[in-house]
């Protein structure tokens, strides 16, 4: 029977990881940068505890070796790795490392940014899978932030749903100012948004919060809120998409910007699911080549638009108002149409 460490040993080889890690940051240059570049130097020293896993093949695994932990504990943990040869080798190495935390604080794995620029090096790389990590159950800074905040702190919550740490840590240097809600933002771990992601945050904060997909200003960021509406549809609160200019995300905001004018563009940026999906629709219609005096144009409109109506009637106004405008069409002629094909 293969042997299983203890969870309470991966746990402490995590927390000696993060030590180790953040202990680097003042002897590589470029992970200072990259935490300047992206409006985020603040962070180092601070409780998100970032760090950096050096080049060498076998720095973090010489540390936790002379720290007692065991080769079998540390593969289990997923810090180190066998190279093709066979040898044990660290698993993040040349990287930003950013840890990631369950529910109960404990560090469970990292998400690491390259920094060497190799081109078959991949840009983030994560722990791999644990007994304590799962990508797709874990969402960095959610536990981090729910230990800081304010206990008494009524005031109702919005959760940022962001891409990467970076920009997690970006959007909480923004909000730190807001008064009239409680904003957290978390970051996927380099995986799409789950159902486990949505009962974490049902059980810690609630299932009526807003929650707030801020996604990246290119083809990817545009694209991604639709593959996750199905899902979206089962959250119980409010749920809004906020698509930054292109090139752009939440980080790049904070360095351009100050953290007050950077959070006012994101909240100008916010859309109600279903409106911001009607417009995606009727770019792809390109509505301005459309010929809306023939029969059959209008019932493939109607067609394509009237899931947006029916996915979030309480909208049903906003989004008439929105095709109108896209069609040029008489809003009666859109309520109609929608009406018609519903029925």
């Amino acid at each position: 029977m293969e042997f299983v460490p203890a969870t309470s040993r991966l746990l402490a080889a995590n927390r000696a990881a993060a030590a180790f890690y953040a202990a680097q940051l003042r002897h590589v240059p470029a992970a200072r940068r990259y935490l300047r570049e992206r409006g985020i130097e603040a962070a180092a020293g601070s409780w998100w505890q970032p760090g950096v896993a050096p080049g060498g093949w076998t720095a973090l695994l010489d540390r936790l070796t002379g720290l007692g932990f065991t080769s079998a504990e540390l593969l289990a943990a997923g810090l180190v790795r066998r190279s093709r040869t066979g040898r044990l080798i660290d698993y993040l190495r040349q990287r930003v490392v950013f840890p990631i935390h369950d529910p109960r604080g404990n560090i469970i794995g990292f998400t690491g940014r390259d920094l060497s620029g190799r081109a078959d090096a991949p840009k983030y790389l994560n722990t791999p899978t644990t007994t304590i990590y799962h990508k797709g159950e874990a969402l960095f800074g959610l536990s981090l932030q729910l230990a800081h905040r304010r206990r008494r702190d009524r005031r109702p919550i919005r959760v940022f749903v962001v891409e990467g740490a970076a920009d997690a840590i970006a959007v909480h240097r923004m909000v730190h100012q807001h008064v009239s809600e409680q904003l957290l933002p978390v970051a996927l771990c380099g995986i799409v948004l789950t159902e486990h992601h949505l009962r974490l945050l049902r059980k810690t904060i609630g299932p009526t919060a807003s929650l707030s997909l801020l996604l990246d200003g290119d083809d990817a960021g545009r694209d991604a809120f639709e593959r996750w509406l199905p899902l979206l549809r089962t959250w119980a609160g409010p749920v809004d998409i906020a698509t930054l200019p292109d090139g752009t995300d939440p980080a790049e905001l904070l360095v351009r910007h100050s953290p007050e004018e950077a959070l006012r563009i994101v909240l100008n940026a916010l859309r109600p699911a279903q409106l911001a999906r009607l417009d995606r629709i009727l770019d792809r219609l390109a509505p301005g080549a459309l010929d809306l005096g023939e029969p059959e144009t209008r019932v493939r409109v109607w067609r394509a638009i009237t899931p947006c109506f029916r996915d979030d009637p309480t909208r049903g106004a906003d989004l008439a108002d929105l095709a109108s405008a896209r069609l040029g069409l008489p809003l009666g002629d859109v309520m109609t149409g929608v009406v018609n094909e519903i029925a």
